[in-house]
């Protein structure tokens, strides 16, 4: 039988998801409780308040009907930035779902997801314009860039609008669109693409109020009454560095907007601005992926900063190790809790949350969070998998995607029988907290012996000379594959031996590091911190 969630149901709203958010936002500016929606963490005299969030939000939906957007796709290529939430909201008033890019894609990349998505409107900045331009030459859907300048009075070239123009648009009262919420498209991520090209995961608004509507449940009930029942939100301040256009930066953007708090804004990850932002605004709750974890264990520059307001980290995306966390515990003595919690952009976020009132074992990403469905079954089969058995995690409910855009075969291999197939390797034990393995299609066969990368990269992350690593399999004639690992040294005297014996010295013989060594400058990395193993397939296969 399917396992269900411990938690009650949460009533998911049926009703298009901006309204939702305009509501959180009247609500804040008409309590007069807070006005500061946004400051900027590498300048924090920039602000923006939350009735000019408002504003603009509504000029945008404006001016985007005047052109003619309507139930469209606008591409957004921006880091961090003010501007994100309230073109958001306008293109949401016109029926119209926003696809996040990467500040740092190539005009190969933006112009394949530009023309995948069909995407009508782009939004970027001045410094990504060159390559957008490049980009759009061959995009023939794209009818109108809009840019932020630098500087008010920047020139442009000829066809592309100034954001200030936008904003400046006259607000007049525009048609209400027709939205149907459980089919019509709020927002179009693109998978990561660890596996192959990225696809546009459509996500409606019902997928998104259920997901807004859970975790809200969930920070209130689990998270927020353990760690200080007099919690304030317009008292206190999130810091937003993981991008906006990957799915758990966006939704805590979101997050940040409903509750009516202040959002520390970082538009890249700067290490000395990360921890100024920590101190100076008093962070308790830090969202972060794994490979920020590693550097507040790590990074010398955290010793010269007061981070004692730490006191939850929630992570996500990849796991993160016992020793890590153990590490953090004992540096960071306020630190009272890190949680990990589980999820993809296939589910719009979170299928597993943190709880605060029940002891979350090491390796637990949680319980299966409310209105939700799982089963662990083994992989390429539908046979369910008892308590503490591994296998491929599998998720129903009302935050799974709708599909991949355009790829009607994609989906069905990933949507079966209403089933969401995660592609991760997992268990679940007697209390009902998941552990995950690995990635299915990242697991190492060695003389068909199952050798998890995860596995091997905790252990390697405990030894004190090593900064950060990854493991994956290699091809042998003999074995089938052989483990290797990539390692970034935080002591050059480190060698090879050395990494290679102190791995043979706690692992199984066929979990040895017999595929090499290689120390490497840094770990690829998507922008959700999980490791791109495909870049470190291909070096090694380059040196074959």
């Amino acid at each position: 039988m399917p396992h269900e969630s411990p938690y009650p149901s949460v009533e998911i709203p049926e009703r298009p998801y901006h309204e939702l958010l305009l509501e959180g936002i009247d609500k804040t500016i008409r309590d007069g409780k807070n006005k500061i929606a946004f400051v900027s963490g590498e300048d924090p005299t920039i602000t923006l308040t939350f009735e000019q969030l408002r504003k603009d939000a509504f000029a945008i939906a404006t001016y985007l009907h005047s052109i003619g957007f309507k139930n469209d796709v606008a591409a957004v290529v921006l880091p961090n930035v003010f501007e994100y939430a309230s073109f958001f909201i306008g293109c949401a008033i016109n029926g119209g779902a926003i696809s996040g890019a990467s500040a740092l894609f190539t005009d190969y990349e933006l112009q394949r997801q530009f023309i995948d998505s069909r995407a009508k409107v782009v939004l970027t900045n001045e410094e990504s314009l060159p390559k957008v331009l490049l980009a759009v030459k061959q995009s023939p859907n794209i009818h109108r860039i809009i840019v932020i300048p630098k500087r008010s009075g920047s020139s442009l070239p000829s066809g592309v609008v100034s954001w200030n123009d936008v904003v400046s648009t006259k607000v007049v009262k525009i048609p209400k669109v027709p939205i149907d919420v459980h089919n019509d498209l709020l927002v179009l991520p693109y998978s990561s693409g660890t596996t192959g090209p990225p696809k546009g995961v459509m996500l409606s608004h019902y997928n998104y109020n259920a997901m807004i509507s859970v975790y809200l449940e969930t920070e209130r009930t689990q998270i927020l009454n353990v760690l200080d029942k007099n919690w304030d939100d317009n008292h206190e301040k999130i810091l937003l560095f993981l991008p906006f256009y990957h799915a758990y930066g966006f939704g805590l953007l979101n997050y940040s907007l409903l509750k009516g708090m202040t959002a520390v804004i970082l538009n890249h990850f700067d290490p000395i601005n990360f921890l100024t932002a920590i101190q100076n605004h008093k962070i308790r709750i830090l969202g972060v992926v794994p490979p920020i974890m590693v550097f507040l264990a790590k990074h010398p520059s955290c010793d010269q900063f007061d981070l004692s307001s730490i006191q939850l980290i929630r992570t996500g995306a990849a796991p993160a190790g016992k020793d890590l966390i153990e590490g953090l515990m004992k540096k960071y003595t306020n630190l009272k809790y890190i949680q990990q919690g589980y999820g993809m952009t296939e589910c719009t976020m979170a299928s597993h949350l943190p709880d605060l009132n029940n002891d979350q074992p090491f390796g637990s990403v949680g319980k299966l969070s409310s209105n939700l469905l799982m089963k662990i079954v083994e992989p390429g089969t539908d046979k369910e998998q008892p308590v503490n058995q591994r296998g491929e995690i599998c998720v129903r409910g009302p935050t799974v995607m709708l599909g991949y855009l355009g790829r009607p075969e994609a989906t069905a291999s990933t949507i079966i029988d209403g089933w969401l197939h995660t592609g991760d390797i997992g268990y679940i034990n007697e209390d009902g907290n998941l552990f995950i393995v690995d990635r299915l299609k990242e697991l190492i066969k060695v003389k068909g012996l199952q050798v998890p990368p995860a596995e091997l990269e905790d252990l390697l992350l405990s030894h004190p000379k090593i900064r950060d690593c990854a493991v994956i399999g290699i091809p042998d004639a003999k074995a089938g594959e052989l483990p290797k690992a990539f390692v970034v040294r935080a002591d050059n005297t480190l060698s090879v031996e050395e990494v290679k014996d102190f791995v043979k010295s706690k692992v199984s013989a066929y979990k040895r590091l017999e595929g090499g060594v290689e120390f490497i400058e840094e770990i690829p990395k998507s922008a959700a911190g999980k490791i791109l193993r495909r870049f470190l397939r291909d070096r090694s296969t380059a040196k074959l």
